[in-house]
């Protein structure tokens, strides 16, 4: 259940979800120390933070009130004006000036047709739309031109392996960062769950934390984003990705948007929580972003799990997994 931690925190997690893990918590006071400790881990994220999301149908509300008022039934005719004498007529009022009919009908359809824009273009950027997978997509080649940096520097892409006890996919941005490929105001949350957020940590600073540290931090290092975990041969000899490609560079998944949590992630075929679970991104090798609908692609091989189901190295190198941020090879 503490795998869900993270996303309780972040409040993207369903009804069921939240009240196990409340429940859970309730029974657990293990599991309360550890959540503290994790909130205590994500409080410099805050700056970050999504704005509240407005109550559903405010603008329709609001906008049926300011009607009521503005819009009110008005006679059709108005009534014919009072014949006065010219010497006894009255001075132009400089007080309240009464709007015409025509005109107040006019500025109640402007408001509205506005209101109703501004509905659609908020439903526009929910995260499974296309232009927040569109954004989604520019982050993932942010990402390629520091990894195709970073290979040009080292001979390789990174191997997160390398960076044992804290070998999970998470690392790879720590290690862009360190290596000066990877802009420090790269976002590693995907456009569609919030505000850009980045990665304020070294690779020495991870590697000098305790083990409960690292526990805490390691699962928001690549946040929104999974990353290779490279693969074992038949001598269980452990090898980097981006190394012997037999489908090719245009067929090899390095990165994409992060799968849903393990325990759903081994019992279902779910996609990424990222876009509404309509599909991921995937980054290729050769710096092309598709938007794959399923989480198979080429043969049919599972991008989040390897040949035997589980979130590790692939088993060979044709077997691609791409894990997420606190995943081990």
């Amino acid at each position: 259940m503490e795998t869900y931690f993270i996303e309780y925190i972040l409040g993207t997690l369903d009804e069921g979800k939240r009240r196990q893990v409340e429940t859970h918590l309730e029974q657990d006071a293990d599991a309360r120390r550890k959540l503290a400790l994790l909130k205590q881990a994500l409080e410099p994220l805050a700056v970050d933070e999504e704005r509240a999301v407005a109550p559903p149908q405010l603008v329709e509300r609001t906008l049926a009130r300011v009607a009521e008022h503005i819009c009110a039934l008005k006679p059709a005719v108005e009534p014919a004006p009072q014949i006065v004498p010219a010497a006894r007529a009255p001075l132009p009022s400089r007080g309240f000036w009464r709007p015409r009919v025509d005109v107040l009908v006019a500025a109640c359809l402007l408001v509205m047709v506005v209101g109703i824009g501004l509905t659609i273009l908020g439903r526009m950027r929910g995260p499974n739309s296309a232009a927040v997978v569109v954004e989604c997509k520019e982050n993932l080649r942010q990402f390629y031109v520091a990894l195709q940096t970073y290979r040009d520097q080292h001979g390789q892409l990174p191997d997160v392996a390398k960076q044992s006890p804290r070998d999970v996919a998470g690392m790879v941005v720590p290690m862009l960062g360190d290596a000066g490929t990877l802009p420090a105001r790269a976002s590693i949350r995907c456009p569609g769950l919030g505000s850009p957020a980045s990665c304020r940590f070294s690779v020495n600073a991870l590697l000098g934390m305790s083990d409960e540290e690292f526990g805490l931090y390691s699962p928001s290092l690549s946040m929104s984003y999974a990353y290779s975990l490279g693969y074992r041969d038949e001598a269980e000899v452990h090898h980097g990705p981006g190394g012997t490609l037999p489908v090719g560079w245009s067929q090899t998944p390095i990165m994409a948007d992060r799968p849903p949590a393990e325990s759903v992630l081994i019992n279902s075929m779910d996609n990424s929580i990222n876009h509404g679970g309509t599909g991921q991104n995937v980054l290729f090798a050769d710096g092309h972003v598709h938007f794959l609908t399923e989480r198979t692609y080429g043969a049919g091989d599972d991008i989040f799990l390897n040949r035997d189901s589980k979130v590790a190295a692939g088993r060979g190198a044709s077997d691609i997994v791409l894990g997420y941020s606190a995943a081990r090879p």
